[in-house]
C-alpha cells in the first residue's frame, strides 16, 4: 500500500496570519458541496443558514442554525450544504474558522493530545458572538496591524470557550481498528486523486487497501456520505468543471481527460449534478463573468 497520501485541502497563510475565515454564502448548493478529505489544521464551522450534513471520521452530524461543528486535525470530513429559504439565499450559510497548527501548539500545548467534540447543538451565546466578529473581521479588504491582533485576541477567546464546551484524550477517542480504516479511507482517497483519468474499479481499491468487497462498500459510504462509485463520479465532475472553465477545450477532450468513456457519460452526468448540459455551464458562467 504504497500510494502516496494527498491532501485533499491545502490553505495559504499570511505569515502573519496563521487563520482563515471564510465566509460561506448561502447560495451554495448541493452540487457545489465539499467532499470528504483532510488537513492538518483545527476547522470550525458556525452554522447561520440552513441546516447542513457533515461527515466527520463516519460519524453523521445534521447541524441546525446556531450549532458549531469542529473539525479536528486530520480528520476525514465531508460536508452537504442544506437547501437555504428564499429570504436566506443572500445570506451566509455559515462562517468557517480555519486555525493552522503552529498558532494552535504555540497557544494550547496540549492541543495535539486532545480532541474537541462536537456534543453541543447549540452553541452558546459567547461563541456565536465571536464567530459573528470574525465574519464581519473577515469582510474588510485590508486589516491594520492593531486588527490582526483584534482576530488573533477572538480566536484565542473562541478556543478558551471550545475547551469549556467538551474534550477528550485523542489516544482514547478511537480504537485501533477505526484508526486504521481512517488511514486506509485516507488511502482510497489519495488513490482516486492520483488515478481518477483511468478506469477505477470498486473491487480493486477495496482489495488494494485491505477491505472486503461488502465492508468496503458500507464502511466508505458512513464515512464519506455517498458511495464509492458515486465519489469517483463527483471528483471527476469537479475536474472536468475546472476545465470547462479554465481551458476552450472541447467536450470530448475533457471527458477523455478526466476519466470518462465518452462525451456522452460526461454530459449526462454533469446534466443531472449541476441541472445543465457542460457547454450550457461554461456559457452561462462565462457570460456572467465581470468583464474587464
Amino acid at each position: 500500500m504504497s500510494e502516496p497520501l494527498a491532501r485533499h485541502q491545502l490553505f495559504e497563510y499570511r505569515e502573519e496570519q496563521p487563520f482563515m475565515v471564510l465566509n460561506v454564502p448561502a447560495s451554495l448548493t448541493d452540487a457545489e458541496s465539499l467532499h470528504s478529505h483532510w488537513h492538518e489544521e483545527l476547522e470550525v464551522a458556525y452554522i447561520i443558514g440552513s441546516r447542513s450534513t457533515h461527515y466527520i471520521d463516519g460519524t453523521c452530524i445534521v447541524a441546525e442554525p446556531g450549532r458549531l461543528i469542529v473539525t479536528n486535525s486530520d480528520s476525514v470530513h465531508s460536508i452537504k450544504p442544506g437547501v437555504p429559504e428564499k429570504s436566506e439565499a443572500e445570506g451566509l450559510a455559515a462562517v468557517v474558522l480555519v486555525i493552522h497548527a503552529r498558532f494552535l501548539e504555540e497557544h494550547f500545548p496540549q492541543y495535539a493530545s486532545l480532541l474537541f467534540l462536537n456534543e453541543k447543538t447549540q452553541a452558546r451565546a459567547e461563541v456565536k458572538d465571536i464567530m459573528l466578529r470574525l465574519s464581519a473581521w473577515a469582510r474588510a479588504e485590508r486589516h491594520a496591524p492593531h486588527e490582526l491582533l483584534y482576530a488573533k485576541g477572538l480566536v484565542l477567546q473562541l478556543l478558551y470557550y471550545m475547551y469549556e464546551e467538551g474534550v477528550t484524550d485523542r489516544a482514547g477517542a478511537y480504537d485501533i481498528n477505526s484508526l486504521k480504516n481512517i488511514e486506509r479511507i485516507k488511502g482510497v482517497l489519495g488513490y482516486v486523486e492520483n488515478h481518477y483519468t483511468e478506469p477505477i474499479s470498486q473491487g480493486e481499491v477495496a482489495k488494494k487497501f485491505y477491505f472486503s468487497r461488502a465492508y468496503f462498500s458500507r464502511y466508505f459510504k458512513k464515512t464519506c456520505g455517498m458511495t464509492f462509485t458515486e465519489y469517483v463520479t463527483q471528483y471527476r465532475l469537479q475536474r472536468a468543471r475546472e476545465d470547462l472553465l479554465e481551458s476552450s477545450a472541447g467536450i470530448l477532450e475533457i471527458a477523455h481527460k478526466n476519466g470518462f468513456s465518452d462525451e456522452r457519460r460526461l454530459i449526462n452526468s454533469f446534466k443531472k449534478r449541476f441541472g445543465t448540459t457542460p457547454l450550457q455551464y461554461r456559457k452561462t458562467v462565462k457570460n456572467a463573468a465581470p468583464r474587464r
